[in-house]
């Protein structure tokens, strides 16, 4: 499954919003290694801007490439796992019929298209909720607190503070693109009030229903008719299978609801802290 493109969107105009401020990103040129993203020097309070010509359009390009490298093999798995699976059970149900029970044969040809493909579809899952996500998301909390602290700078230094809470939000942004791709990372978002911690807060409770809850309830999808097909395989029991995909169902959205739950109360709790 790929991240969501509403959230892709919002690192492009991140991305550009930041880009554009200084007149010096007019042209485009190749980014440095993403495992090394560029060191900022501050000296004195004042920020040397280390982000390359371009090097936030072509960071966050080159990442949906690498985002789809990961995810699109995995989405292709699932879709050939199904395919392969119809296609080859009629030969499945043939031998099923051994059994002697039809009921149970049925089930045991179902169970041979929803187990594989339910197998490969949560592979492509979990990539996008451990790795694509996470990273993608941090980049544009990123970019929205550095947008976030030109305001500030503007009020309580002028030009010059402008310009330094400039090349710090581009520096950090740009760093924050070329982070490390690992399952799991841990978030270089830093709010600096109240406000950038209610805005990461909100962003982050709505991120959840985007991300881990969406990609729960999907996760059911496929799991949902696997467990009643795997049901129907060792009893023969129709009654018992439709139990069995229903109480996934109904686990997912226990699962998917604590999700948003949780991220709301912790979004409410971090706003609480930053306003004491």
């Amino acid at each position: 499954m790929q991240i969501p493109s509403s959230l892709y969107a919002g690192v492009v105009a991140i991305g550009f919003a930041v880009a554009a401020l200084p007149a010096a990103a007019a042209t485009a040129a190749p980014v440095s290694d993403p495992q090394s993203p560029p060191s900022v020097v501050r000296d004195g309070g004042a920020v040397s801007d280390a982000v390359p010509p371009g090097g936030l359009i072509t960071s966050f390009l080159r990442n949906q490439v690498t985002y789809c490298s990961i995810i699109c093999p995995l989405a292709a798995q699932t879709a050939t796992s199904a395919a392969t699976t119809i296609q080859q059970a009629p030969g499945t149900l043939s031998a099923a019929w051994q059994v002697d029970d039809p009921v149970k044969a049925l089930g045991i040809t179902a169970a041979s298209i929803t187990g594989p493909t339910t197998s490969a579809a949560q592979r492509a899952i979990v990539a996008d909720g451990t790795i694509v996500a996470p990273r993608a998301l941090n980049a544009f909390e990123v970019g929205v607190v550095g947008l976030l602290d030109v305001g500030p700078a503007a009020a309580a230094g002028g030009l010059p503070a402008i310009v330094t809470a400039v090349q710090t939000a581009r520096q950090d942004t740009y760093t924050a693109l070329n982070v490390p791709i690992v399952p799991n990372p841990e978030p270089t978002v830093a709010p600096h009030d109240a406000v950038q911690a209610a805005v990461v807060g909100v962003i982050d409770a709505g991120a959840a229903v985007i991300f881990p809850a969406f990609n729960t309830v999907v996760s059911a999808a496929f799991q949902a008719p696997d467990a009643a097909a795997q049901e129907l395989a060792a009893t023969g029991d129709p009654d018992q299978a439709l139990a069995a995909g229903m109480d996934t169902v109904a686990a997912a959205q226990t699962a998917a609801d604590t999700i948003i739950t949780d991220a709301v109360t912790r979004a409410v709790d971090e706003i609480r802290v930053a306003t004491q």
